[in-house]
């Protein structure tokens, strides 16, 4: 009789771990934070029922309603949180040009790239490191220069 432990990566971005002792009649079940480089453990909101996400990221979920497909998202909302909301590429801060606007619409000018476009939905792609934050046009020229737009089948 020895330990046991999986890790199961859901297609909704989650992780669930399996744990416990062969032989054993029960296995502990941790369901970890949907975000991809969280490695929190989620709480329950009823007797059985987990959250998709940690105690700290559940907040977010005002900002970023279709997270659980899209983890990216949860990049731009914690960048938004820090007050760092600035294209990673040329600089541009739309706080300066947009003093009295509410945050929550200039994060709307910002698009999350994926550096690595060819890895996205992995869970390697889906890391902060292959993330950054892109006005429109920077996105637009980036996404142009690296053929992004193309699809993956038509690429040289």
């Amino acid at each position: 009789m020895g330990d046991i432990c999986i890790s199961i990566w859901r297609s909704e971005g989650s992780f669930v771990y399996l744990q416990g002792k062969t032989g054993a009649n029960q296995l502990k079940i941790k369901v970890m934070c949907g975000v991809t480089w969280c490695n929190k453990e989620t709480e329950f909101y009823n007797k059985s029922q987990k959250y998709k996400y940690c105690s700290t990221h559940i907040q977010y979920k005002k900002y970023a309603a279709n997270a659980p497909t899209r983890p990216h998202l949860m990049y731009k909302v914690e960048k938004l949180l820090a007050n760092k909301l600035e294209c990673e590429c040329c600089g541009y801060n739309a706080k300066t040009f947009f003093p009295n606007r509410p945050v929550k619409q200039l994060a709307g000018l910002f698009d999350v790239d994926h550096i690595i476009s060819d890895i996205k939905h992995t869970l390697e792609g889906e890391q902060p490191s292959n993330y950054q934050l892109l006005c429109k046009q920077c996105h637009i020229l980036k996404s142009y220069d690296s053929g992004d737009f193309i699809s993956k089948n038509n690429r040289k």
